[in-house]
């Protein structure tokens, strides 16, 4: 569960609004749900009916290619997740009691992980993820017209999440 959700919040680029229920009893729709994601031919599309920036509801498609072998792909850990998840409607990421994977689970685990590497996790949030793919991206060539697509922004904001 938290190995899918993390790699999509960083290969996507997503805010944790954008894909997490706001708590393990959330009914809002808020989230991604199961039905807005497919899997095909190693390619992850996930349809992203609302976010912060798109204010009239527009929507995007979030398209994730599987990586070489060797290095976290987001396609087949997203696979594995689906092959185990519980089916249930609803948010994409819920656990085996069918209940949704909340913001705070998300990044109290995400703490937790980076302690355990002997990081500083204060030093860390949810938007680390969002950050890094912004970081990633610019540090391994892609043009600022193509991190900003990564991200879906629609300014120049995407720059000070470059690090």
């Amino acid at each position: 569960l938290f190995r899918a959700a993390f790699a999509i919040a960083f290969f996507g680029a997503f805010r944790s609004s954008e894909f997490l229920a706001a708590s393990r009893t959330d009914v809002s729709g808020r989230a991604i749900t199961i039905q807005d994601v497919t899997v095909a031919d190693g390619v992850v599309s996930i349809h992203l009916p609302r976010s912060k920036t798109d204010q009239r509801g527009k929507g995007a498609w979030v398209t994730l290619r599987a990586a070489p072998v060797g290095q976290p792909c987001p396609v087949l850990l997203l696979s594995k997740f689906l092959a185990l998840r519980p089916a249930v409607a609803g948010p994409l990421f819920v656990h085996l009691d069918g209940s949704c994977l909340s913001r705070f689970q998300f990044a109290s685990v995400f703490r937790m992980c980076l302690s355990g590497q002997g990081l500083l996790a204060a030093a860390f949030g949810v938007h680390s993820f969002r950050i890094g793919a912004a970081t990633y991206a610019a540090g391994h060539g892609m043009s600022s017209q193509q991190v900003m697509a990564l991200g879906r922004w629609h300014s120049s904001a995407f720059k000070s999440y470059i690090r």
